[in-house]
């Protein structure tokens, strides 16, 4: 972090975020004597009978009955080592929680059952409570089901249990009934009121990086089509950043639509059907630098983990988190230069002198505002962006971009590799769209194409590559899949909000055939669980995944990887979702001061 002398204070990325391996072993160590306990108070509870195998504290109820039920299974095992079995249930326990939470530290995990006292379902309650998502998260809806069951089994084999399926089968019913009543049964054993606060301020930022992701596609489900194909897609991940007076959504749309009208770009920006989908994740991470700057800057005694935490119970709202502060070090104007400056935006002075005001001028207009704060579901015309705009420029003159000289021809050469990537992938989503079971009685498609909005072309196994048009690329190998998210409008309902879908597509495939996959999914919720991908997640890839359909990275694979299936390179990069806390992490960049000489990746 920086600061300057007029107070402002620029949040950077860091690059260390893991605590000391003394410090790792010793809490270690102090969870397994805490577990190693659970098996004595066991051993009295089964009147002298050996513990085996299989009696591991992995389970739905508290560690000590964990025990006493797995070790009830039967199995022809000679007892264990009540040391050992400790061991291996500390293993198990952490690979549980590592499945079922994405960013998750190996030494967060522990800590987490340390506070729990090595309560599996206390421990995630306590994760989803300090990541803010206790108002989202069911434990009963699909992702989290679906994601439950494999976690639990891995945890049994990694901790060395004979039988894993047959102890899923004994804790989980076929209707979830026995998961439901067990996670509100584990609130009434949380007595960790007084606990010390777990400084998780790097994997919060990423799962408060997944909910900027929902505000985005929400703002481009806002946006109507052509004006977001034509023009908007250049100027949102150039300067449509999610800090401001409003509501995060909110705030995307009035800063793409001002800059658009106050900066107009001297050439036009070329017509897509795609937002480069690692450049949206660069601007969703110049957003969050923003956020924090903004907080930083106006309140100096606290610290970055208490202004990522305050960030997340408002859900990226600074209004709301301005309404409980009182002593301010600076002014909102010097906040938002600070934000500005953090996120890397072209006019940082300009921009903070606009949110400063724009709520003022918003409020002036209850046409305006009302196109912000209500029906928040409807697609905004042409007519009502243009409408926007004057309201937000009011007494601005508008300042034309000069002309950008021409591209050296390396970046140029990633320019067109980039624009042909996002043609194909266009191709494929339209030929998606007009597959049979997405056309009406009278052969026409049901939905038009609003925008594509995410995407991972490194999905599945490497093949040799025989496309012979495919000259720019940088390797003769592809992977096999694509997986793509993409927003749809029902034909005949304009106004109506897109839908969100999730396709998977051969990467080498002929021009028109079908998907492997397409299917609709529930627009994602802040904070809420998410269904994993283990591909996606290994690029930093923000794709929303189906609950109900199979993909290539989904529970089985991710499973694989967990208990050593695959190659050790891939293994090793994998294993690294577990260790974000160990510095850079491909879900949040840390090059975000690059610029746009790429402007479509």
């Amino acid at each position: 972090m920086s600061s300057d002398s007029k107070g402002r204070r620029v949040v950077r990325p860091e690059t260390r975020y893991r605590p000391l391996r003394e410090e790792i072993d010793e809490e270690r160590a102090h969870l397994l004597s805490k577990i190693q306990s659970f098996y004595a108070q066991a051993r009295d509870r089964l009147a002298g009978v050996g513990v085996g195998a299989g009696g591991i504290c992995v389970g739905l109820l508290d560690p000590v009955s964990n025990i006493v039920i797995a070790n009830n299974l039967p199995d022809d095992d000679e007892p264990v080592e009540e040391e050992e079995l400790a061991r291996r249930s500390l293993e198990g326990l952490v690979a549980f929680l590592l499945y079922f939470f994405p960013y998750l530290a190996a030494w967060d995990a522990v800590r987490y059952l340390l506070l729990a006292d090595a309560d599996l379902l206390v421990a995630a309650r306590l994760v989803v409570s300090s990541r803010g998502m206790a108002p989202a998260f069911s434990i009963a809806s699909a992702a989290s089901t679906n994601a439950f069951r494999p976690a639990l089994r891995l945890a049994a084999h990694v901790a060395g249990h004979p039988h894993p399926e047959r102890l899923v089968r004994r804790w989980m019913s076929s209707d979830n009934l026995v998961l439901e009543q067990s996670w509100r049964l584990a609130a009434s054993r949380e007595q960790v009121s007084d606990a010390p606060c777990i400084n998780n301020t790097w994997s919060l930022m990423l799962v408060h990086l997944d909910a900027i992701r929902v505000f985005y596609l929400r703002a481009l489900a806002r946006l109507p089509p052509c004006e977001l194909r034509t023009r908007y897609h250049e100027v949102m991940v150039k300067a449509g950043h999610c800090y401001g007076p409003m509501d995060p959504v909110s705030n995307i749309i009035i800063n793409t639509v001002w800059y658009h009208a106050a900066f107009p770009s001297a050439a036009l920006p070329p017509v897509l059907d795609m937002i480069g989908p690692r450049i949206l994740t660069r601007v969703e991470s110049r957003s969050m630098y923003g956020l924090i700057s903004f907080l930083q800057t106006r309140h100096h005694h606290l610290s970055q983990h208490q202004i990522v935490q305050s960030i997340v119970a408002a859900s990226g709202d600074l209004s709301k988190i301005a309404a409980d502060s009182c002593d301010c070090d600076a002014g909102v104007q010097e906040a938002y230069e600070a934000a500005a400056m953090a996120a890397w935006h072209p006019e940082p002075e300009a921009q903070a002198a606009f949110l400063a005001t724009c709520k003022a001028k918003l409020q002036e207009s209850p046409a305006a505002m009302s196109l912000l704060l209500h029906n928040t579901d409807r697609v905004l015309s042409p007519e009502d962006v243009r409408f926007l705009a004057g309201v937000l420029l009011a007494d601005q003159m508008p300042s034309p971009q000069p002309v950008v000289k021409k591209s050296f021809w390396p970046v140029l050469r990633g320019k067109m590799r980039s624009m042909a990537e996002q043609n194909k992938t266009s191709a494929k989503v339209r030929a998606a769209l007009n597959q049979q079971c997405f056309l009406q009685d009278d052969g026409e498609p049901m939905y038009e194409l609003h925008v594509i909005c995410g995407a991972n072309y490194s999905v599945g196994v490497t093949e040799l590559c025989a496309d012979e048009d495919d000259f720019l690329s940088l390797t003769p190998c592809k992977f096999k899949y694509m997986h793509v998210n993409f927003l749809a409008t029902e034909k005949g309902a304009s106004s109506q909000s897109p839908l969100l879908f999730f396709a998977e597509f051969l990467n080498i495939s002929a021009e028109g055939e079908q998907p492997v996959l397409c299917c609709k999914v529930d627009m994602p919720l802040p904070y809420a669980e998410h269904v994993r991908c283990m591909y996606c997640e290994n690029r930093g890839a923000k794709v929303v995944h189906p609950a109900f359909e199979k993909f290539h990275g989904g529970d089985k694979e991710f499973e694989e990887v967990r208990l050593g299936g695959h190659d050790e390179d891939f293994m090793g990069n994998m294993m690294s979702m577990g260790r974000v806390g160990c510095g850079r992490s491909k879900n949040m960049p840390t090059n975000i001061n690059e610029r746009h000489e790429v402007k479509y990746r």
